[in-house]
């Protein structure tokens, strides 16, 4: 076989075993977590996060694909799209688009010079296969940085224009302090009332088809509290910011039927406390940010998550302290063997409902086996539940959120 002929083979297996799911899975969150080291923006809007995170997946499979073709032809996928287009319409300046294609280009050349210097088959040249990468790679991130740009560009003037437009800026200008005054404001939010109560809504749909239902979902919630018109703005992509006012504070526990509704429509709400006058504006927003990050965070996201259930999470945060702190309150209790999961289920129900009898009756399982499980969970952890509670209740709300893989949440 000639230099040429096996450096095409060796990329060919190369090309085979990276395309498998788990190897770009793992491929992407490297490549993610990068960008959302390097890029504020990223790392802080969970929408904007979850589009690059599509794009990394998309432009590696159809990198990978073109990879061991004799000509490289480029194709501009439609996830990436996205990414400039969240950029725009968040409000983000052009240079973030520039400083994620960077991560992203670091961490991939990073990635393919090890497995180049580790991985390749024998009479391989490495100077011939980096040659190889570093060309394909480099007009491929050339060309995908001046896609966006130019898509960027449009999005930006399209957003420029219109009442939405201005109302999006106005918004944007309160919540930068900017926009102090409450007058001044309701005039250049249409005569939404910010001195009254203020609750943040945030929406989300992951599927294109839905995103039309956005505003709907936003009138639905806000009737459900039998409350008026909500002010609504469309930052881009598939989400939608909403604001209810209200003369008092209004009882976000009629929201729960509310649920079912987003489900069928594949919505999920992130709702922030009630809080009063244009600070209130810009609190509960931030809290439904943190909520809605929370939320996106987890496999399979519930319909609706208010601020209050997941204040502690927000609080703890999702950084490698608390992957320290999980691993060290529940042991072994967080393997992903299913009879384990089984385990912390029980564990949360107990906590939650404050006694055997009540847990049994919610897992629908007889008392005596909510008492095995108990036992069978205190020696995974090596600690009693009576001595640290909290602690525990804690730790397990961050496993379920954050540190469940996929595999185990799909069963």
């Amino acid at each position: 076989m000639t230099v040429d002929g096996q450096l095409r083979a060796w990329i060919a297996e190369f090309v085979a075993a990276e395309s498998e799911s788990p190897a770009v899975e793992r491929w992407v969150g490297s490549v993610l977590g990068r960008i959302v080291d390097q890029v504020a923006q990223v790392r802080d809007d969970p929408a904007l996060q979850s589009a690059v995170r599509d794009a990394c997946d998309a432009h590696w499979r159809s990198f990978l694909a073109n990879l061991g073709q004799p000509e490289q032809t480029f194709h501009f996928v439609q996830e990436a799209r996205e990414v400039p287009l969240a950029v725009a319409q968040h409000g983000y300046p052009l240079p973030v688009i520039f400083e994620i294609y960077t991560a992203g280009e670091q961490a991939v050349w990073e990635f393919i010079t090890r497995a180049i210097r580790v991985d390749r088959a024998e009479g391989v040249s490495e100077a011939d296969a980096l040659v190889h990468f570093w060309t394909r790679s480099s007009t491929w991130f050339d060309r995908s940085v001046e896609q966006s740009v130019a898509i960027f560009s449009e999005e930006l003037e399209r957003i420029r224009q219109g009442d939405a437009a201005r109302r999006l800026e106005a918004v944007r200008a309160v919540l930068s302090g900017s926009l102090a005054d409450p007058r001044e404001a309701s005039a250049r939010l249409g005569g939404h009332p910010v001195s009254a109560y203020q609750t943040a809504v945030l929406l989300h749909t992951a599927d294109d088809a839905r995103i039309a239902d956005l505003p709907q979902a936003a009138q639905t919630i806000t009737s459900t509290l039998g409350l008026r018109q909500p002010l609504v703005v469309h930052p881009g992509g598939r989400d939608l910011w909403a604001w209810i006012s209200s003369a008092e504070v209004p009882d976000l526990g009629r929201l729960d039927g509310c649920g079912g509704w987003l489900s069928e429509r594949h919505i999920i709400a992130a709702i922030g406390s009630p809080s009063l006058g244009i600070d209130g504006f810009c609190a509960s927003h931030s809290e439904a940010l943190a909520t809605q990050r929370i939320a996106l965070a987890g496999h399979r996201p519930e319909p609706i998550t208010f601020f209050a259930d997941v204040e502690l999470l927000t609080l703890v945060g999702e950084g490698e302290a608390m992957r320290r702190f999980v691993h060290r309150i529940l042991g072994r209790l967080t393997s992903t063997d299913e009879q384990v999961a089984r385990l912390r289920a029980t564990l949360r129900a107990l906590l939650a409902c404050g006694s055997v009898d009540a847990a049994a009756k919610q897992l629908l399982v007889h008392k005596n086996t909510v008492r095995y499980r108990i036992e069978r969970a205190e020696e995974l952890m090596g600690r009693r539940i009576a001595d640290s509670p909290t602690e525990i209740d804690v730790a397990l709300r961050c496993h379920e959120t954050y540190l469940v893989p996929v595999a185990a949440q799909q069963d």
